[in-house]
């Protein structure tokens, strides 16, 4: 069967037959293809491309160059402030082969600097003794360098052989340093701060008027900071040697500054910030760089100061130095430039002065001798006032006239005796002024003389001026004074002058050749003043005999008669003198030679010659000695006798064993009285000793706590005590508190007040112990045994034991003591035992002293505690070691 195509008919209606195909409505997709997306996206990104290639070509210049080397097409880039703002795009041969035409494209954000004014220049490694440039080369190769200027733009250029001079090698503060010459100084020499290098020289260029160096100075900018309006620059370069007694002293800063030079500041003021190219001065050298505080400082003429820093000095350390010498506008005045250190500040005032030292010469020694060579120096002597900063320098003759009460006084004579500008003027051997200038002034010579202000009143309105120098010799009836001055006035003379008459001085006096001279051209006063005298005797004098004060005769003895109860001696004294005698007045009788003998030597005194033939009686004045009787002077039998006699005290001991008249009271080794006699009291058993105080001693020595005690050598076994009373024994005494007193009680030891532990240890029998017996601890003596004595029941022996102060602690409630002297001998099967102490334990004895381990440990023992003191020590103690801190 065949099978048709047709479709199968439906169940209802009409059969279907066959059918036509029907037309098909086509309709054209008008869409873009997604195939083209890829073509435009990357029209879009070659567009995107040429845009940011021509955006960032910049614009492109060329650099004409004398050599190439290290230019590298497309890898060369230029800089500005390390900033790459271009790049090499080509590097070419000029036609006549002389030269390199580098092209090159500036980026667009640096267009704005190519103009005419601009300045290229290769930048390479570059080592020398001055240090490194061009590190950064190293790394990235050689690169171009530029530096914009003005002009109109343009696009080709000249390149520099080398960074321009004018130009600072980086970022910071640019100054100015003025100079007279350029020294050492090279462009990038090092400028250092603290011996750090904080910049370099980058040019120098003569000032407008030709006559001065300006040095361009970059400052790095971490560093600027460090300079001030108050900062000082001194040249470091070189080597700098200073010779002078001291020795030699040679100085370079560095090798690259001895070599290519080098600069040097600080600023020890507190400045203020300073603007760029500020100008300064740069010094030669650190010693005129006048650091500190600027002053300056007005010299008088003739002074002998270096310009090159001499040194200001204040109580022996120099605070500042001089940097500058010159003279005022008018010529008339010499001025110095110093600087002070910022610390002294406080004594730049207008009371402030300074004082020229120069070298002085003289048989009593040598002063500032390194003057001679080094110039003089001034010395700072502060004063009250404003603060300043100008000052006046004097000699030592100004300065003593400068002084408040100061005196000047003028002397004339007929010729200058040798006397010059600086001479002494002395009194009584004392300096007390000096000679301030000598001239010619109407025939005579003149002489000014300053008086020292706490010595003016010396000079009084009848003193006389007079040369004193050289041997003078006086021979008169009294007898031959010869007269030999200490060596100095051998040589040099100086002026004296006598204190006599009233106040107030006179402005004029004469000068006399010799002390003769003025004494016979003085104005002899009339009439004397009457002295009355007493003594127990007689002394070897007669009516005539001289009265001497510090050996010049100045009266004479008139009278002397008996009386019930000794003699009295009345003085003539001329009434010229008579100012010398004084409530303190001490008369003593001074005939004939003195002679007194002793371990120490032999020492023999000779009076003038006519108290040698006549007698004679001496007074001066002494403070403290009981002068008078009643209403008259005292005359001693010698000086010795007036200086020793004090005050009479009495002491009271029980035997005089070692003590004589003249034994010696000593206080600290110093002799301060004497024993005058001894005697015996029958009734009592006891002695009374009279002894005199020095009157300068009597005042503290007579009270009621003072304690006296025989000091007299001890010898025993443990030793040797008191050595230095084995020839004589003495008195030792200590003074005291409390009222008046001049009766005593004489001990037999010193009262030695104990501050340590006192304890009791208790015995059967005394052995070896004694006072003065050890107390050890570990074989280390921390006491002594003070007092040995019986039990009230003498049924055990009490032996006093102190403990020095710092052991005290040591000794505690439980603590053991045991005797350690002698031997401890022991006998049994296996042999002998024998243990001895130390040396000196064998001679002195010793008690020892152990603390038990047990914690925590007892409580302290306290003053008056008792133990038992062991005969010997159980084997146990002597291992402990127990810990007791310090309390």
């Amino acid at each position: 069967m065949t099978k048709n195509n047709y479709p199968p008919q439906p169940p209802f209606g009409p059969p279907v037959g066959p059918q036509q195909p029907q037309p098909v409505n086509v309709k054209r997709d008008r869409q873009i293809s997604p195939l083209w997306i890829l073509p435009l996206l990357a029209l879009g990104l070659a567009a995107w491309l040429v845009f940011q290639a021509v955006s960032e070509a910049g614009q492109r210049i060329t650099i004409h160059f004398e050599d190439a080397a290290g230019l590298i097409a497309g890898r060369t880039t230029i800089r500005y402030q390390g900033l790459e703002v271009g790049i090499v795009r080509d590097v070419k041969l000029s036609e006549d082969l002389h030269s390199i035409y580098v092209t090159a494209d500036i980026y667009p954000e640096a267009v704005q600097i190519l103009r005419k004014g601009t300045r290229f220049w290769l930048v390479k490694p570059k080592a020398s003794i001055t240090g490194i440039s061009g590190l950064d080369a190293l790394v990235s190769g050689n690169y171009i360098a530029l530096l914009p200027g003005q002009g109109e733009p343009t696009n080709e250029f000249t390149a520099l052989d080398s960074q321009p001079s004018e130009t600072p090698a980086g970022d910071g503060l640019t100054i100015q340093l003025q100079a007279p010459d350029l020294g050492s100084v090279s462009v990038g020499a090092q400028v250092y701060y603290k011996k750090i290098p904080v910049g370099e020289v980058y040019n120098y260029t003569l000032s407008n008027n030709k006559k001065r160096v300006l040095i361009d100075v970059l400052i790095q900018r971490q560093y600027a900071n460090l300079v001030t309006n108050k900062s000082r620059f001194w040249n470091v370069s070189g080597v700098s040697a200073n010779i002078g007694f001291n020795g030699v002293d040679v100085q370079f800063e560095s090798l690259s500054a001895l070599i290519a030079g080098a600069i040097a500041f600080d600023s020890p003021d507190e400045g203020l910030p300073i603007q760029p190219n500020h100008l300064f001065r740069l010094y030669p050298d650190l010693n005129t760089a006048g650091r500190g505080i600027a002053i300056t400082i007005e010299l008088p003429d003739n002074n002998n100061i270096s310009a090159g820093g001499a040194p200001i000095i204040y109580r022996g350390l120099q605070i500042g130095q001089i940097s500058d010498l010159r003279l005022d506008r008018q010529r008339k005045r010499i001025i110095a430039s110093a600087a002070i250190e910022p610390s002294m500040s406080d004594l730049l005032t207008t009371g402030t002065s300074l004082l020229l030292e120069e070298a002085d010469l003289s048989l009593n020694g040598v002063k500032n001798l390194g003057n001679l060579i080094k110039g003089n120096y001034l010395t700072l002597l502060p004063g009250e006032g404003e603060p300043s900063r100008q000052f006046q320098a004097f000699t030592q003759e100004q300065l003593e006239e400068k002084r408040p009460g100061a005196a000047t006084i003028q002397l004339n004579a007929d010729q200058s005796y040798g006397i010059g500008r600086g001479t002494k003027v002395t009194h009584k051997g004392m300096t007390v002024g000096s000679v301030k200038q000598v001239t010619l002034d109407k025939g005579s010579v003149r002489f000014d003389i300053i008086i020292k202000p706490e010595y003016t009143t010396l000079v009084r309105n009848q003193s006389r001026f007079y040369i004193d120098g050289g041997i003078q010799a006086d021979i008169s009836p009294e007898g031959i004074n010869v007269s030999v001055p200490p060596a100095e006035q051998l040589i040099s003379n100086s002026i004296a002058f006598t204190s006599a008459g009233q106040h107030p001085m006179r402005q004029h006096y004469p000068l006399f050749k010799n002390q003769a001279l003025a004494r016979l051209a003085g104005n002899q006063q009339q009439g004397s003043t009457t002295i009355q005298l007493f003594a127990d005797t007689l002394p070897s004098v007669s009516e005539g005999s001289p009265v001497l004060y510090r050996n010049l005769p100045v009266g004479q003895v008139s009278h002397y008669a008996l009386t019930r109860d000794g003699v009295t001696i009345k003085l003539a004294i001329q009434n010229q003198y008579r100012h010398l005698i004084t409530a303190s007045s001490v008369f003593w009788n001074q005939s004939g030679v003195e002679v007194e003998a002793g371990l120490s030597g032999v020492n023999i005194k000779a009076t003038p010659l006519a108290a040698l033939i006549k007698g004679g009686i001496a007074f001066d004045s002494m403070s403290g000695i009981p002068n008078r009787v009643g209403k008259q002077f005292k005359l001693f039998a010698s000086l010795k006798d007036a200086k020793e006699f004090g005050t009479q005290i009495s002491l009271t001991a029980s035997h005089a064993k070692g003590i004589t008249a003249g034994t010696n009271i000593q206080y600290q080794g110093v002799v301060v009285g004497k024993v005058l006699a001894l005697t015996p009291d029958f009734k009592t058993g006891q002695v009374t000793i009279d002894a005199r105080l020095f009157p300068q001693f009597a005042d503290s020595l007579t009270r009621d706590e003072t304690h006296f005690w025989l000091v007299a050598p001890k010898i025993d076994l443990t030793g040797v005590k008191n050595l230095d009373s084995i020839l004589h024994s003495y008195i030792e005494v200590e003074p005291g508190d409390g009222n008046y007193r001049q009766t005593f009680a004489l001990s037999e030891q010193a009262n030695e007040t104990f501050h340590g532990l006192t304890v009791i240890l208790e015995s059967i029998a005394r052995a070896s112990v004694r006072p003065g017996t050890p107390l050890l601890f570990r074989d280390i003596q921390v006491g002594q045994v003070s007092h040995v004595a019986l039990g009230e029941l003498s049924d055990r022996v009490l032996i006093e034991a102190q403990i020095e102060p710092d052991f005290r602690h040591l000794v505690r409630t439980d603590t053991v003591f045991w005797n350690t002297s002698g031997l401890d001998v022991s006998l049994g099967l296996t042999g002998a035992s024998i243990q001895a102490g130390t040396v000196d334990t064998l001679i002195r004895g010793g008690i020892a002293l152990a603390t038990p381990e047990g914690q925590p440990l007892s409580a302290p023992a306290q003053t008056g505690t008792h133990f038992l003191l062991h005969e010997r020590a159980n084997p146990e103690w002597k291992t402990w070691r127990t810990a007791i801190p310090a309390e």
